[in-house]
């Protein structure tokens, strides 16, 4: 958008950690956390979103890049968020601490880390929206991702106000001590459900019936619907 050397989506992606960092802390204040174990917990998280959003930017885009090539590759959302949940359940064994408590306070920054990372694509024209005319359309000049001098829907920007609104649901649960599996399930379906709407407003969901990104949408939906149901079995059942 900004003709600029500036790396803007770097910058973005870095403040989107930062954020999660913060939000962590405060939140694990609430748990019997000690501080080296939210270290250890976030050196774990860290990797695996870095990790997970490279592995399956490779996989959804094998026949571009060819080789797999880690320090080149983009950063897939829905790859950082299944590779942080993974390191996070092998954190929790091997160090023998609850998964639910490490869940409870890692979960709830993921829709702000994606907010903020989103306001990077907007601003160097990845993942950018279908070709839209109408009020809040944005036109790129410089970007080297989207069509120049074509107005399209400011996606990403839509994606970042849903994602907000979704942080501030969980955050305000946190803050007020009522977050549980139930609010832990329904981070996983409005997160799934937003995220597979607003595919069909991406440039790259057309000619396409579904897309990967909406079929692990549709996998957090799942999940989402399993926690709450389950919890309740448990409940029940006690």
């Amino acid at each position: 958008m900004f003709n600029t050397k500036i790396p803007l989506y770097s910058i973005m992606i870095l403040l989107s950690l930062v954020a999660n960092i913060i939000v962590v802390i405060y939140v694990s204040k609430k748990f019997s956390f000690t501080k080296e174990e939210i270290i250890g917990a976030l050196i774990y998280e860290n990797i695996g979103i870095i990790a997970g959003a490279k592995i399956l930017t490779y996989i959804q885009n094998y026949h571009q890049y060819g080789t797999f090539d880690f320090l080149s590759l983009g950063l897939s959302a829905y790859g950082g968020v299944v590779g942080a949940i993974i390191c996070l359940i092998i954190f929790s064994f091997q160090f023998k601490k609850s998964l639910k408590d490490m869940l409870f306070t890692f979960m709830p920054t993921i829709p702000l880390m994606y907010a903020i990372g989103k306001i990077g694509c907007f601003l160097v024209g990845c993942c950018h929206g279908i070709e839209y005319n109408g009020l809040g359309s944005v036109v790129y000049k410089y970007s080297s991702i989207a069509p120049k001098n074509v107005s399209l829907f400011p996606v990403q920007l839509v994606e970042t106000i849903v994602f907000i609104l979704i942080f501030i649901y969980m955050i305000n649960k946190i803050v007020k001590n009522k977050f549980t599996w139930n609010i832990l399930g329904i981070n996983f379906i409005l997160c799934g459900a937003s995220k597979f709407i607003l595919d069909f407003l991406r440039i790259s969901h057309i000619n396409v019936i579904i897309s990967l990104n909406q079929i692990i949408s549709l996998v957090f939906v799942f999940i989402g619907f399993f926690i709450i149901i389950f919890n309740k079995k448990i409940r029940g059942n006690v």
